[in-house]
């Protein structure tokens, strides 16, 4: 299952394997209870504030939830309850200081289970000069999927 804010995202969701797309308004408010129903196996957060707080609300009993960045803000404002009455972990993803053996397992995990022709759909390969245009495009929030980044090409 996936979570957008953009309608147009649904299709390229679908397209990524989501079975489902649901609306992000769904997690804007903060949870108003330490849990909620049992609804997540499993969590790939990369929004944080009260959307991590909600997931967390609603993750079954002794799963996980990686967060990997913090679109909607650093702040969690929430309980230890999802962690002690479900045992419910929050691992947080090293984006900054994981060293290359580990990044290399991680792409190798990838590139086993991610078919090519979808992975290459996400995909754009860019020149060194585009690095300021494609990061305003990041700053607003108009890029999805992967950027590489060619520096060999100027």
């Amino acid at each position: 299952m996936a979570s957008t804010g953009r309608a147009q995202a649904r299709e390229y969701l679908e397209k990524l394997g989501a079975s489902s797309v649901i609306d992000r308004s769904s997690f804007a408010q903060a949870a108003q209870r330490p849990l909620e129903g049992e609804r997540w196996a499993g969590c790939v957060d990369s929004v944080g504030g009260n959307t991590l707080a909600r997931v967390l609300a609603q993750m079954r009993y002794g799963r996980s939830v990686a967060a990997v960045g913090l679109a909607g803000g650093n702040k969690l404002d929430h309980t230890v309850i999802p962690f002690i009455l479900r045992g419910v972990n929050l691992l947080g993803i090293d984006s900054v200081m994981c060293p290359i053996p580990r990044r290399l397992q991680a792409w190798d995990r990838l590139r086993k289970d991610l078919p090519l022709d979808t992975l290459d759909a996400i995909t754009e390969l860019a020149p060194l000069t585009a690095v300021p245009r494609i990061a305003a495009q990041i700053l607003r929030g108009e890029i999805r999927g992967r950027v590489v980044i060619d520096v060999n090409d100027s």
